[in-house]
């Protein structure tokens, strides 16, 4: 990840971080265009920043653009949305208006996807409703409308992250309480995609556990353990060269691999830890890149799939088992216990 230096940061509502000098002195606070240099992993660059009192200040979107994380806001609840396992995509607008079609009335009905999936999966805020407009979404592009609660628009926020980076699903209010799923495809990971997709080609003709290896060994050549450090997707896969990442760049990268090449996986999570789950032989196979990374650099070769009960220890006791099931459940129908 990279790291930005001779920053202080700091919030001043309708002043610097969204506005500018004017905004600052109709609030009765002084601000003048900071002088002090600033760098981004020891090179200097140009960044408009204000000083107030002894601190530095500012906009949010340009410290998103020097660092490479996404940033969106909702107008839903005002809230400001970072996502660092992203790049950043452009000028900081509402997440809202990041689309790519606009959506379409659907003249059919929404399938009813959930009289095929387990049962279990679904709860009070995962619910069958929800199920069958992702899938129709993950299917079609876009889903019917559907009427939401807000415990329900959290838990999908969570299974949309869980199943995809790219390309993203986009929960999208219609107004009075509706909302309709919509795939995005960001063209930040045009070179990523470019790049996955060259290495996929490679893998013709191969079984999909010879190809989920390959992908592992991909990733994992790409990749260099450091628990303090984030490599996204979009900058793991879109330049050459060894980067440093923690779990998560381990669990997005190989995910990012497994869309591209059409293989069901899920990230899940611990408490202290990331992984991931795969589809293959007619189930779900448990994917710990970042343990089989080190078996893999010290022997040249490891065993990559495992059955969940033989991850042992509470770094693999799953945070969210229902999200993981449900997500499961919309890649590959009845498929999870």
């Amino acid at each position: 990840m990279k790291q930005i230096t001779n920053l202080a940061l700091g919030i001043l509502i309708g002043a610097v971080a969204f506005g500018g000098g004017a905004a600052t002195a109709a609030s009765g606070i002084m601000a003048t265009r900071s002088e002090m240099p600033f760098f981004v992993n020891g090179s200097p660059v140009t960044v408009d920043a204000y000083l107030i009192g002894e601190n530095n200040y500012l906009k949010l979107r340009d410290i998103a653009a020097l660092a490479d994380f996404g940033v969106t806001w909702s107008p839903e609840s005002g809230a400001v949305l970072i996502d660092t396992m992203v790049g950043y995509s452009g000028e900081f607008k509402p997440a809202e208006a990041v689309t790519t079609t606009p959506r379409q009335e659907s003249a059919e009905p929404q399938p009813n996807y959930h009289e095929k999936a387990n049962a279990s999966a679904f709860d009070n805020a995962y619910t069958a409703e929800a199920y069958d407009a992702l899938r129709q979404c993950m299917a079609d592009g876009q889903s019917a409308p559907i009427t939401i609660s807000a415990e329900t628009r959290a838990a999908m926020q969570g299974v949309t992250a869980a199943i995809s980076s790219y390309p993203s699903y986009d929960l999208k209010p219609d107004g009075n309480g509706a909302a309709h799923f919509q795939r995005k495809y960001s063209s930040a990971y045009e070179n990523a995609a470019r790049t996955g997709q060259a290495f996929l080609d490679t893998l013709a003709g191969k079984s999909a556990d010879d190809k989920l290896y390959a992908i592992a060994c991909y990733v994992c050549d790409r990749l260099e353990y450091d628990e303090s450090s984030t490599a996204t997707p979009r900058a793991l896969h879109a330049t050459e060269g060894v980067k440093k990442g923690n779990c998560m760049s381990y669990a997005h990268g190989f995910q990012y691999m497994c869309n591209l090449a059409n293989i069901p996986c899920i990230l899940v999570h611990s408490d202290v830890h990331q992984w991931n789950e795969v589809y293959t032989n007619g189930r779900w196979y448990s994917v710990d890149l970042t343990s089989f990374d080190i078996r893999y650099t010290e022997t040249g070769s490891a065993r990559l799939l495992a059955d969940a009960s033989e991850l042992q220890g509470s770094i693999y006791l799953q945070s969210e088992p229902q999200l993981a099931r449900f997500a499961k459940e919309l890649f590959v129908p009845n498929s999870t216990k």
